[in-house]
């Protein structure tokens, strides 16, 4: 055991309130979680943290030591991504978040060809669930900018402007009633993620709006969405570039083509600190060179 990875985990337990989630995120058992601050706390001969069976507080000195451990560790992974600058080989982890739909569209066609360039480098890809905004246990998190999300410990850029549009399956299409106006939308059977069920609403660029209460199949998983939508069980919103496959194959055919969503944008974040490590910004660099050539 050592300071550093100790400290660490201290800071995650901390943020995270349990051994269990810290240790999820450390990718180690709870047990080693457990171990390593008992090490810490041993070294240090104070107790750090009152423990129960439900959660875990600081202590005095645990409030104490949080002030100084939090700046060690940014000191120290600053000195790491600046050193790195130098040598401008990236190489270690990096861990992305995005949700299903950005993850498989986006992201993944993108992967083989970056870690290419990029052999010492490996990435670790984990699913954000729709509608939560970034966190702080990755190094890059995609996802759309949200109006109501301002967090002075990220920093952020924007990746991509894209509309969401109405589509189907033809066969759907032609064994249901004809949809000339938003308005008949509202008699379909529509599939869907968890994010527009809970909005409710769809707003579309025209000032117009559609209400979206009328779902038969809900679903984070973009496979089984795309699944449930070309074999015809209802209506499915989505942006384009991300039915690339199933528009080409004539699976999915637009409905009101002349209307789509409002503007939105698709944003990578990653933690405010004073060095952006360089195989994050090199995979920012990366996709949005891809993006703009989509």
């Amino acid at each position: 055991m050592d300071w550093l990875t100790a400290t660490k985990s201290f800071n995650l337990l901390v943020e995270h309130g349990s051994f269990s989630q810290a240790a999820a995120v450390a990718e180690i058992s709870p047990s080693a979680m457990s171990k390593r601050i008992d090490w810490l706390e041993k070294q240090l001969g104070l107790s750090l943290f009152v423990r129960t069976t439900r959660q875990v507080n600081l202590t005095e000195a645990g409030f104490d030591f949080l002030s100084r451990s939090k700046d060690l560790v940014g000191q120290f992974e600053d000195m790491i991504s600046e050193t790195q600058q130098f040598a401008n080989r990236p190489s270690g982890t990096l861990r992305v978040a995005a949700n299903s739909v950005v993850g498989s569209a986006i992201l993944m066609p993108c992967i083989e060809a970056f870690l290419v360039l990029y052999p010492e480098v490996t990435l670790h890809l984990d699913i954000l669930p729709f509608g939560e905004f970034p966190d702080l246990d990755h190094d890059l998190v995609l996802c759309r900018k949200f109006d109501n999300f301002n967090s002075s410990a990220h920093r952020g850029t924007k990746l991509y402007n894209y509309r969401v549009g109405l589509y189907a399956a033809p066969h759907y299409l032609a064994n249901n009633p004809a949809i000339t106006q938003l308005a008949d939308v509202s008699e379909h059977k529509m599939v869907m993620n968890n994010y527009y069920r809970k909005q409710g609403r769809l707003e579309m660029a025209n000032g117009e709006s559609c209400e979206l209460n009328n779902f038969n199949f809900i679903s984070d998983n973009v496979d089984a969405l795309l699944y449930a939508a070309t074999k015809g069980m209802g209506l499915f919103f989505a942006s384009p570039l991300y039915l690339k496959r199933e528009l080409e194959q004539g699976l999915l055919v637009p409905v009101l083509p002349h209307l789509q969503g409002q503007e939105m944008e698709l944003w990578g974040f990653y933690p405010n600190k004073k060095y952006l490590p360089i195989k994050t910004r090199l995979l920012l660099d990366f996709l949005k060179a891809k993006l703009v050539s989509t």
